[in-house]
């Protein structure tokens, strides 16, 4: 059994489960999802489940194999470290960027990190396309934002996070929001490099979006709120091109596009203020420092 301990947003659990599923198909085991965090967790909700995934809720059963071995902080914390902690039962993530020995872990164990780089899970990227679709058909409303999507000659999606990046202090000052200098020159690279673009404006607050954001083109203002997250998911994947805040929300919106090794995607250099993100970008991205 592998175990993979989700936390944060959409964006952020679909990496967890990626990287769960990998080591889970590798060693030929069932993977199992701690979802215990979002029992009191005030800025998001578990949201996976609206996804073709593999659903295994871990019980508490099934989790209390392993928060035993948790390595503890703190003087007695490390003390008791020598007795009971075993990283190769409970598995903290050792840096944000990518650690190949990773790949290699060993069932049973429970992982906990964030693991945002497509190079822990391209060998499954198929399965992933497959299970990373919604269960339910779209609501009225993002049908026919998807109509209008799928009618354009060139759909750029363009997201605009700010939420809890804005009103939660630790968040603003280690996250921060992507500048309107960014914005204006990914609009500019969209505006020599495609003909005809229609841009659909992605945000969790869209008055401020609908009053800052210029693009000189066509443009719908697209958002739904926290509850139907799934669905402008879905609606950023049909997307030909992708202008990304520095959410990995929207991160996912373009790499589950078929347009993805085809269109262009512009991502802001600063991910996060204390991290390296040269491998949550990949290669082939267009990444501005503005």
């Amino acid at each position: 059994m592998i175990i993979t301990k989700l936390q944060g947003g959409l964006g952020n659990t679909m990496f967890q489960y990626a990287f769960g599923r990998m080591l889970a198909l590798r060693n030929n085991t069932e993977l199992k999802l701690d979802i215990s965090l979002f029992d009191n967790y005030e800025y998001h909700s578990y949201s996976l489940g609206h996804l073709n995934i593999d659903e295994h809720i871990a019980t508490k059963e099934d989790l209390a194999k392993f928060v035993r071995y948790k390595p503890r902080s703190g003087r007695i914390g490390r003390r008791l470290n020598r007795f009971f902690a075993d990283t190769t039962k409970y598995v903290v993530e050792p840096k944000f960027t990518f650690s190949p020995e990773m790949m290699d872990l060993e069932a049973p164990c429970e992982v906990d990190g964030y693991w945002q780089t497509e190079k822990y899970f391209l060998e499954i990227e198929p399965l992933l396309r497959t299970e990373f679709t919604l269960r339910e058909p779209l609501g009225p409303y993002a049908e026919d934002m998807a109509h209008k999507i799928r009618s354009a000659r060139a759909p750029v999606m363009l997201h605009v996070r700010r939420g809890d990046f804005v009103s939660v202090p630790r968040f603003n000052k280690i996250l921060g929001t992507a500048s309107m200098e960014y914005y204006e020159a990914a609009i500019a690279i969209i505006r020599e490099r495609v003909e005809d673009p229609i841009f659909f404006v992605f945000s969790d607050d869209l008055p401020w979006a609908q009053e800052h954001i210029k693009t000189g083109f066509p443009t719908e203002f697209v958002g739904q709120g926290a509850e139907k997250n799934y669905e402008d998911l879905e609606l950023m994947r049909l997307c030909h091109h992708h202008i990304l805040a520095n959410s990995t929300f929207g991160w996912w919106g373009s790499w589950l596009s078929d347009h993805y090794r085809t269109g262009i995607t512009i991502a802001p250099k600063h991910w996060n203020a204390k991290l390296d993100s040269v491998d949550l970008l990949p290669s082939h991205w267009i990444v501005l420092s503005l």
